[in-house]
């Protein structure tokens, strides 16, 4: 009993034995179906690189495509220097794809595109070294030809490789079905055939998994080396898994800091607040793939435009294992797109607007938010002065300090000098990156420092707005801190809008002029007529009151052409001053003069005009009012000013009074009790041609207040009206005592 007993204890053990290397040999082979899957999910990796190779190669082609078309349009001096980098990036890539892609159908095919290349940059090289317009029209054919060859031969390398790509797949799925079976011939063949399989298997499996280790390694050495691609993985729940260096370089976290963290940190704060980034993975695992463009968040808070693919990623079963998402930063691409966009939009606004205000309104919905963050146009006045005409910030709390930083401290001579500066040379000014302690000097106090600082300027650029030697004013553009700065390319979009802006400008201070030249024809030979044809009439009386002996008839009829003959001169002087303000030029014979006395003479010159109409003139002079100025021009004032009183305010007290407002500058007011002038029309009696519509019974052609207006702007000073209808108006006139004059050719009559 001893032998069996030994025999079945031996046979047990044997059982045993045999059931433990089946145990093995069922490891073993669930281990090499596990590794030959992985073997195979490499070789679509590698397939799927190839096919990622092929669409950065397209995109170094459209990149420098892009830069090629942007710097055509500056001039094609920058060509070489701009597409050199996608270029180069292009030939690197087919470089790489040539070593990767071993069949030689597929190595003809990255041949192909890259003779198409070499042949689409002699022609790219060709249009920019023509000069003359069919040649540059023979080249642009040339160009397009070899663009559409080159896409040609991308798309059809494009396809080999996701032919690859399916064959690659096809290929894993039947390896799948052979380990199945083969697991299965195992578990049938059992204990006898154990030892055997066990040595087949790890002879087999030993180098495959040195293969997969390697296929592992290379694939983890690619991902890392990719810099121009924000490669992440996601988990299931949307949270950062894996992290590669370009993802760094992007986007500023390190991958110890951004792990674990959800996608939502890279969207911007407005994006994450609304829940955008979970819609966006819904989708991709709705959809399977998700391509789109927008705003995303560097980890200092800056912005950029980034190009996304999210891919959801699933097991065998369909299960969500998580995502993958390729990011690139194209914020040039698109700038380079949004300035072409931009100048075909403003050239539609310039054409379309011929109101000077509306025109700049629009130049500064252009700029911000696609250019700036902020934008300040300022405009050069008749006076030399700069005025703010349009003010707009992303930020409506930044634009409320803005307006109040300019109406509590206003430009002034030189300051800010930055301004004043491009306003000198009409060149532009760029500050990429803008120190407080800049912004601090520029401010005039601690509280015009802390507007400043509350408007968080990190760069500037000041653009002026010139139309051929005349600079019209200066554009003022800021970005927030640390969110973007200005570049060469904003620059050169600025300054082609700046230029087309004052052509605009420009164009309407013409036609305006054009137009009131017709209106003064008209006006003209209308008002001319009038007198002269009363001069005649009465000259005719004259004569037939002196054959009849009448002396008194004579007398009378005497001074009534003296009147007609005093208002044919004060229209031709009218005429006269008009033309040489409409001609741009005003440069005045200032010398030093005592206004007291001026005034005094014209009241003295119209005593015997006052008291015709039932005028008591009087004149109230406190001292000797002297300052620099053209006599001859404030004479013009101050007789336009006292003949209006004198008009209007027939049968009532007219009073005239100079005297010093401080010690810089000196006012004269003429107060007349008449009529007056209603309320809607007080802001237009100083328009060219316009006149009050009580007054239209009384002589006159509507130049006298406007022709006041640009004297006394001339000498750097300013005229206000007071008026109640039915009791009079007061105009009043302050004059500096030394006006700072421009001897170059003023602004046109549009900017006022």
């Amino acid at each position: 009993m001893a032998r069996p007993r030994r025999f079945a204890q031996e046979d047990g053990w044997g059982l045993a034995a045999s059931l433990a290397v089946g145990l093995v040999l069922l490891a073993v082979v669930l281990g090499a179906v596990l590794t030959t899957r992985d073997s195979s999910k490499a070789r679509v990796t590698e397939r799927s690189m190839d096919l990622l190779e092929v669409e950065q190669l397209g995109r170094a082609f459209s990149d420098k495509v892009s830069l090629a078309n942007s710097a055509l349009l500056a001039g094609g001096r920058s060509l070489s220097r701009e597409t050199a980098l996608p270029r180069q990036r292009f030939l690197d890539t087919a470089g790489r794809l040539r070593e990767r892609l071993t069949a030689p159908e597929d190595q003809a095919l990255v041949d192909r595109v890259w003779r198409a290349e070499q042949a689409h940059e002699a022609a790219l090289r060709a249009l920019s070294d023509t000069a003359s317009t069919p040649e540059q029209e023979a080249a642009r054919g040339r160009l397009a030809q070899a663009h559409g060859r080159v896409r040609e031969a991308q798309a059809q390398l494009e396809k080999t490789v996701q032919a690859r790509l399916r064959d690659a797949n096809t290929a894993a799925v039947m390896a799948d079905q052979k380990e199945l079976g083969l697991l299965l011939l195992a578990s049938a063949l059992g204990l006898g055939v154990a030892a055997a399989l066990a040595w087949v298997l790890h002879r087999r499996l030993h180098p495959l998994k040195r293969e997969a280790q390697a296929n592992t390694h290379r694939f983890q050495a690619l991902v890392e080396g990719v810099r121009d691609y924000a490669l992440v993985l996601l988990d299931a729940k949307g949270r950062v898994a894996s992290w590669n260096p370009g993802a760094e370089r992007i986007k500023g976290w390190s991958e110890a800091e951004i792990l674990g963290r959800p996608a939502s940190s890279f969207y911007t704060s407005e994006d994450a607040a609304a829940g955008q980034a979970e819609r966006d993975l819904s989708r991709a695992l709705k959809e399977g793939r998700l391509r789109m463009e927008g705003w995303r968040q560097r980890k200092d808070g800056s912005r950029f435009w980034a190009e996304v693919a999210v891919t959801a990623l699933r097991d065998e079963d369909g299960t969500p294992q998580g995502f993958s998402v390729v990011t690139r930063d194209i914020t040039e691409q698109r700038r380079s797109e949004r300035m072409q966009e931009l100048l075909a939009e403003a050239g539609r606004v310039f054409h379309q607007s011929l109101d000077p205000d509306l025109t700049v309104a629009e130049l500064a919905r252009l700029l911000v938010p696609e250019v700036a963050d902020g934008c300040i146009l300022y405009l050069l006045t008749p006076a030399g002065e700069l005025r703010p005409r349009a003010v707009t910030h992303v930020r409506p709390e930044r634009e409320e300090s803005l307006w109040e930083a300019l109406r509590r401290f206003p430009p002034r001579a030189g300051m800010p000098p930055t301004i004043w500066s491009v306003m000198r040379t009409g060149r532009s000014r760029l500050d990429v990156d803008v120190a407080m302690d800049d912004l601090t000097d520029s401010s005039e106090s601690p509280e015009h420092r802390v507007l400043i600082e509350r408007i968080g300027i990190g760069s500037s650029l000041v653009v002026p707005l010139r139309a051929g030697n005349q600079t019209l004013g200066v554009f003022v553009l800021m970005t927030a801190r640390g969110h973007r700065s200005f570049t060469q390319a904003d620059q050169v979009l600025v300054e082609e809008l700046a230029g087309r802006a004052a052509l605009a400008l420009d164009n309407t201070r013409l036609l305006r002029e054009a137009r009131e030249a017709v209106d003064l024809i008209a006006v003209t030979a209308h008002d001319l007529g009038n007198p002269l044809q009363a001069l005649q009439l009465l000259l005719n009386k004259v004569q037939r009151a002196q054959a009849s002996g009448q002396d008194e008839g004579v007398r009378k009829g005497l001074v009534a052409a003296r009147g007609q003959a005093q208002r044919l001169g004060q229209l031709l002087h009218d005429l006269l001053d008009l033309s040489r303000l409409s001609s741009g030029k005003r440069l005045l014979d200032a010398a030093p003069m005592d206004l007291g006395e001026l005034s005094r003479e014209v009241v003295e010159r119209f005593a015997e005009s006052a008291a015709q109409v039932g005028c008591t003139l009087s004149l109230e002079a406190q001292g000797m009012l002297v300052g620099y100025w053209d006599r001859i021009r404030l004479d013009r004032v101050v007789t336009n000013l006292l003949s209006n009183a004198l008009k209007f305010g027939r049968g009532h007290p007219v009073r005239v009074r100079v005297a010093a407002l401080d010690e810089e500058h000196v006012r004269l007011s003429v107060r007349d009790e008449g009529v007056g002038i209603a309320p809607d029309a007080q802001r237009r009696v100083f328009e060219r041609f316009e006149r009050e519509p009580s007054a239209k019974a009384e002589p006159g052609y509507g130049l006298g207040l406007y022709i006041v207006r640009q004297l006394v702007e001339a000498h750097g000073g300013t005229i206000h009206l007071a008026s109640v209808p039915g009791q009079g108006a007061t105009f009043t006139v302050d004059l500096p005592r030394m006006p700072r004059f421009v001897e170059a050719p003023l602004a046109p009559d549009v900017l006022q």
